[in-house]
This record gives C-alpha cells, structure tokens and sequence, in this order.
C-alpha cells in the first residue's frame, strides 16, 4: 500500500508531507497537500474519473482501517490498535498515515503563512492559508459538485437546497455563481435556523422557508409549490439525510426533475416514492458522493474560481486552535461556526 505521513493543520485534510513510500511517486517531502478519500484507481469508475464510486470505495474509507485489515497506529506501550483510518486517513490529529491516491496536491504559489481574523477572508486573487483548503477536500467539494456535476441547473430552473450547512452553502454558491450557462431563475434554500438563511440569503438564494415557521396547515411541499406558481421544483438537494425530506422534495417536484441526496443519517433510512408516481412523473432520484468528481481536476478548479472571487466559500469557515477545542466546538453545535478549522500550530 501506498502510504505517507503528513503534519495535519485541519480536520479535512491539509497539511505538510513529512515522510513518503518508497513507491509514492506524486508527492515529496515538504510538499502542502489536501487529503481526501481514498480510492483504488483501476476499476471502471475511477478510470472514468468518477473516483467517489470506486468499486472498493467503501472498505476502503468506511472498513476503518487497512484492506488487509491492519492499522498504521497504536496505543504508547501497547500493542493494542486504535480504530483509525476513516477515509483512509482520520486526519483529525497532528499527524497522519495515508494513502496516496487520497491527495490533492497543492501549488505552494497560491499559499500563505497567515490567517485571516475571525470573520474576514482573503481578498480574491491572494494566496490562501493551507487551513483555509482544508474544507475544499470534503463538504465543500461535495456541496459544490452536487450541483455542477449532478443536478446541472439552467437559467430556468427551479431548485431547492434543504439544508445550508457547508455542504448546502456550497451548492448554493455553486448555483449563483459557477454553473456553465448562469444561475438558476429560483435557488431556494430551506434550513431551520434563522442565521443560517441569511448567510443563504448573502450568497445567492433568491427565496428562503424556515421549515419550522411555515404558516399553519402549511407543509414544505405546499411552501415549495407556492414559491414556484405551483409549478414545483425542477431540482433539489437534499443535505439532511431524512427520508421524510426526501420525499416531501419528490412530492413538490415537476414532472422529469430530479431529487439529489447528499447527507446521510440513519443508515436504514429509506425514501418512498411509488411506482405509479415514478413512472408518470419521470421523476429521478439519485444521490451524490463527495460531488461525483475527481478531486484532484474539481478542487483546483473551486480554488482557481474563489481567486477569482466567484467561489467565496472562505467566508464560511472560521479556524481555532486545538487548545480551544472545546469551547469552539460549542459553537459549531450551536451553529455558530459553519465550518469550523482546527488548526495545531
């Protein structure tokens, strides 16, 4: 297996490479890079570029460890093995043991030693915090290419993003700024959190419900419809993992749209959508694994459009150090933090 160490300055995955492989080819010591999942490269869908349905994907990032079933860490003075390896890396530490084929490798050009202070981002066009990157190799790439690669908007369409975390702000962002022929005639975001609306509200949404003030007798259904002339949605995404929201969006989309899932919750939930509304509906419901692309071509394309300050996804994430871990992850609960950074040194 191809593995190397790196010094970690966030849970996403960033950070400086200490020590390599003797087969690792890529990459080289001292060499800034952001980890992502990891994957085989020689199956059929990660030759084709779709590396997130690698036919291996999930022992290797979910099987919390090696294939051959090993660890890379143990406890001190014990043999004893610490369950690890989640994507293939568990980069939330200072350091890590991962795969070569779960970097993206970063240009030391477009970085910077800095931080930004709380609240502020670097101006487009400058260099970048590796922290700052961090976020690019998980949600914010899983947000973005579930609209860019997935559901594909057009100037009139009619979409919904329920939820607007990271993942959900990411797409938001994606649709009002990114997508080849313009944004969408309707972004609507839908969240229960007052705050997290305005933020939708700042970066593109043309219309925000909070699911849990809708006028009374109202349900999402109902509210989505009445937002778009009861015509419905003609896409969404769906960040919550709740089944009952999935199928309120199928229930409130017109006729050849499309539900996309990109949370998870309880691994037994399931939607359920009937036969007879499927096949005369048109309707399709799919889903969308760390936004259906190849991170290593989707990722330098967002970092090369937020310089050009079309991707101001930096706005949403807010670093601390790992001694305030604590207090900080009180506000990450709370909601306070979108994106939350912890950074070691």
């Amino acid at each position: 297996m191809r593995c190397l160490r790196t010094k970690l300055t966030s849970y996403s995955g960033a950070g400086i490479i200490l020590r390599t492989g003797l087969t690792v080819t890529s990459v080289s010591v001292g060499d800034p890079v952001l980890i992502t999942y990891t994957h085989c490269g020689s199956c059929e869908s990660c030759k084709s570029g779709y590396t997130s349905y690698c036919e291996t994907w999930e022992e290797r990032n979910f099987g919390v460890g090696r294939l051959d079933g090993s660890k890379a860490y143990s406890y001190p003075d014990s043999e004893k093995p610490i369950t690890s390896h989640f994507f293939s890396q568990s980069s939330l530490a200072r350091h890590c043991v991962t795969t070569e084929n779960s970097l993206v490798p970063l240009p030391k050009s477009c970085l910077t030693a800095s931080l930004p202070s709380p609240g502020s981002s670097p101006e487009p066009g400058s260099p970048l915090p590796l922290p700052l990157l961090a976020p690019l190799a998980c949600g914010i790439m899983t947000g973005a290419g579930s609209i860019l690669n997935v559901l594909k908007p057009t100037p009139s369409s009619r979409i919904a993003i329920v939820g607007t975390g990271a993942v959900g702000l990411a797409g938001l962002m994606a649709a009002a700024t990114l997508c080849p022929d313009g944004k969408p005639a309707q972004i609507i975001a839908v969240d229960v959190v007052n705050a997290r609306l305005e933020l939708a509200k700042r970066y593109g949404a043309t219309e925000v419900i909070n699911s849990m003030d809708l006028p009374a007798g109202e349900t999402l259904v109902d509210a989505l419809k009445r937002i778009t002339g009861g015509k419905g949605v003609t896409g969404s995404i769906d960040c919550t993992g709740r089944a009952e929201v999935v199928d309120s969006l199928l229930a409130a989309t017109s006729k050849r749209g499309m539900v996309v899932s990109v949370g998870v919750g309880r691994l037994d939930a399931h939607p359920s959508p009937t036969i007879f509304s499927t096949v005369n509906s048109g309707r399709v419901y799919t889903g969308c694994c760390m936004g259906s692309c190849y991170p290593k071509k989707f990722i330098s394309m967002l970092i090369e459009k937020q310089r050009e300050g079309l991707f101001p996804y930096t706005y949403l994430t807010e670093c601390f150090n790992i001694k305030d871990f604590a207090k900080e992850a009180e506000r990450v609960r709370s909601g306070a933090i979108v994106k939350g950074v912890v950074v070691w040194e």
